[in-house]
């Protein structure tokens, strides 16, 4: 048992070796992420090299985690700035519905929730496509949206794992305090964890469906094996056959 301990194949040395790559990537994601603005291409390098260590195909965590950070530096932040104005807009209509308090108030504050919600899941599964698929940005968030529709019950239960993990951490000053070391350590990357593994389920069970539209993320090449400009020739390639595709059918 003891000459097990120090068998780098063993169940242990595998469990220090994913917390360790958890560990660093979340100092990654909070130092890639200060800026704020840059939130959106955290996210999108933390999902890329979440899904290959779930399907363990995971390399140098850390030189992965800033090539996918540069790569989709300008989709993801352009994603998470629209979200950013759509978010500030649902808070500030939250806001004077409070203050106004009109008579059907508690209608207006049911529909303003359900509208937050559904821009919230076009914004992760956007994100979490931008890490797996090519796509242009206009498929990426329409493909998000019908994704994000086909596995709502792992939507649902994506967000309400965020909330809960926030709202307990923020729910009293002695939580906050036994909180902080948490997310400080490991805290974004276990919550991205448990949902890059949801969202990894969602796209295996959309892509055994045959009733989808032809033009579905899955028509898309994985974003794995290629670089920048292969990616963008490749795109610019299945366009045109789509195109030449549709007016041979006319």
């Amino acid at each position: 048992m003891f000459k097990n301990g120090f068998n780098i194949e063993s169940a242990l040395w595998r469990v220090l070796g994913f917390v360790g790559d958890l560990a660093i990537l979340n100092l990654l994601f909070i130092l890639t992420s200060l800026p704020v603005f840059t939130i959106g291409a955290s996210v999108t390098a933390l999902s890329s090299v979440q899904f290959r260590m779930i399907e363990k195909r995971s390399g140098r965590v850390a030189g992965d985690y800033f090539r996918a950070f540069r790569e989709n530096f300008k989709a993801s932040t352009v994603l998470w700035l629209v979200y950013l104005v759509f978010l500030a807009i649902c808070v500030l209509n939250f806001l004077a519905v409070y203050n106004t308090n009109p008579e059907n108030r508690n209608v207006i504050m049911v529909v303003l929730g359900i509208a937050l919600f559904f821009v919230t899941m076009v914004e992760m599964y956007s994100l979490a496509m931008q890490a797996r698929f090519v796509n242009s940005l206009k498929d990426t968030v329409v493909k998000a949206f019908l994704v994000g529709l086909s596995g709502l019950p792992y939507t649902i239960v994506m967000v309400l794992v965020i909330i809960a993990a926030v709202g307990v951490s923020v729910r009293t000053y002695t939580a906050m305090l036994f909180a902080f070391p948490i997310w400080l350590v490991l805290g974004f990357s276990l919550i991205g964890y448990l949902c890059n593994l949801m969202y990894l389920r969602v796209f295996h069970k959309v892509t055994a469906k045959q009733d989808l539209p032809e033009k579905t993320i899955f028509d898309a090449p994985e974003r794995e094996n290629y670089r920048s400009g292969d990616r963008r020739r490749s795109l610019k390639r299945r366009e045109k056959e789509a195109k030449m595709a549709e007016r041979k059918k006319k």
